[in-house]
């Protein structure tokens, strides 16, 4: 897609999202992804109240995450997200979970697939000319 730079949205992991081996647990990986793809949306145009007004939905049809290291209580870490593939009713986002500070790191990545789905008719449809254009772009 653009060489523009990555949308990123910074995390504090917190105790709560610590497991018992003392890093964090895997499913709030995904919950920061959609979190990013909340904040990446918004950035180009597409908040969740012009999702609401337009009965429009982004929802995940496929998700897959590599781990290389691991992020521990306290640990600040940013979340870059770019655009992977535009496709006729779903666009797919790469998100790059970055520890930063004194020894930053790729800890994970994680690529997801997002379904364009209408509310009022119950199912997937293509992407709109507006929702495409913002995406090609970013």
């Amino acid at each position: 897609m653009s060489a523009r730079p990555p949308f990123t949205l910074p995390v504090t992991v917190r105790f709560s999202e610590i497991d018992v081996a003392g890093v964090v647990f895997n499913s709030h990986y995904l919950t920061w992804c959609e979190d990013a793809k909340v904040g990446f949306l918004d950035s180009i145009g597409y908040d969740p109240a012009r999702f609401a007004a337009e009965h429009h939905l982004a929802l995940v049809r496929h998700a897959e995450i590599d781990w290389v290291v691991s992020l521990r209580p306290l640990d600040r870490a940013e979340i870059r997200v770019t655009v992977d593939r535009v496709g006729t009713s779903s666009f797919t986002l790469r998100h790059e979970i970055w520890r930063t500070g004194a020894d930053p790191a790729l800890t994970a990545s994680c690529v997801i697939t997002y379904v364009w789905f209408d509310t009022l008719a119950g199912a997937k449809i293509p992407l709109d000319e507006h929702v495409r254009g913002a995406l090609s772009a970013a």
